[in-house]
């Protein structure tokens, strides 16, 4: 969809206000502004969380899957999970058969901690979301996978459920 007339300057340029990056970026920054203050009550960074989130639920168990799941440098995610073991909220662990492979895994505490913030994700996630229907809310998650799928990026496999 081009812009609209409306959507333009009298030079033909796009205005920022009337750009979709701009709002989108906007909303996103807002949900995990008002998200890090939730975390920083638990002495947790919005990286950490979504490493402690994505070994919680079995979608990574290497520092390269961690990196690759949550959309970070892999260089980047070993000062992450350097902090987060210094927190004892993870384990590394040398795999038996390649000695060069470790695999990372939730300690007590990391599984404890999750089950609290995952609460607060729930919570909210539920706070925007319940601005829409529930119809509503399986559209724009449709249109949002749409877009995010132009960008390159494939999420129906690890975007399940969003009601």
């Amino acid at each position: 969809m081009k812009p609209t007339d409306s959507d333009l300057t009298d030079s033909g340029r796009l205005q920022a206000h009337n750009s979709l990056i701009y709002w989108v970026n906007r909303l996103a920054s807002s949900m995990r502004e008002t998200f890090n203050e939730a975390l920083a009550e638990q002495s947790i960074t919005w990286p950490q969380w979504l490493s402690l989130n994505v070994l919680a639920h079995g979608e990574a168990d290497t520092p390269a899957q961690i990196a690759d799941s949550i959309g970070i440098d892999r260089s980047a995610v070993t000062r992450l999970l350097d902090r987060l073991a210094e927190k004892e909220l993870l384990t590394r662990v040398h795999d038996d058969g390649d000695r060069r492979c470790v695999r990372i895994a939730l300690t007590a505490l990391g599984e404890s901690k999750m089950q609290q913030i995952d609460q607060l994700a729930m919570q909210h996630q539920q706070r925007f979301l319940a601005q829409l229907p529930a119809t509503e809310v399986r559209v724009f998650k449709t249109h949002i996978q749409k877009l995010l799928r132009e960008g390159g990026i494939e999420s129906s496999r690890q975007w399940r459920n969003i009601d």
